[in-house]
């Protein structure tokens, strides 16, 4: 399970510190409740890729003894199974959908695109739960480039924290239809 959490670094400085970053301690599995101090249980590297750089970062992993389920420390720059970062992530669709430019392959960049055009309806929903009463267009990419400016302005932290808390998927999962993921969308 993934577990996110604001070290209130960014991700150059949570790069360099390494294992050394001020992981949380938790008193309460997030999976079965219990109420036990979860254990370290090691740490995995992951690459990171924001701008022109990137990163193999560690992200550590708890261990309920109650349940003998882990859970990852995921800082909030990240989504799961994803290199690149949020933010150049949203920043990638927002360059070429506003100016035609790229920041990436063709490839990733339809992607990611079809990706948040399979989760419109879902974040729309979600910024409608934000309190956000403002009419959207009705084309499909205007209404993209919209959520994602408002998402921007609202904060990845604020974004990746809530958007985890009360959906089922990541933002960028695949995204389900009639209760199956669909691998391929068109």
């Amino acid at each position: 399970m993934v577990y996110y959490h604001d070290f209130l670094v960014e991700l150059p400085r949570y790069a360099t510190l390494g294992k050394a970053n001020d992981f949380p301690i938790m008193e309460c599995c997030p999976i079965c409740r219990a109420k036990n101090r979860l254990q370290r249980h090691g740490f995995y590297e992951r690459n990171v890729i924001a701008e022109e750089c990137s990163f193999r970062i560690p992200i550590c992993r708890l261990l309920c003894p109650d349940c003998g389920r882990t859970v990852s420390i995921l800082p909030m720059f990240l989504l799961p199974y994803f290199q690149y970062t949020v933010d150049f992530i949203l920043r990638i669709l927002l360059v070429f959908w506003m100016t035609c430019g790229c920041l990436c392959t063709r490839q990733l960049r339809r992607f990611y695109e079809k990706r948040v055009f399979g989760k419109l309806t879902e974040m729309e929903l979600f910024i409608r739960e934000e309190g956000c009463l403002e009419i959207l267009p009705n084309i499909r990419k205007e209404k993209a480039i919209k959520m994602v400016q408002m998402i921007q302005a609202l904060g990845k932290a604020t974004f990746v924290r809530r958007w985890w808390r009360h959906r089922i998927s990541s933002f960028m999962a695949a995204p389900l239809y009639h209760g199956t993921r669909v691998a391929k969308t068109e």
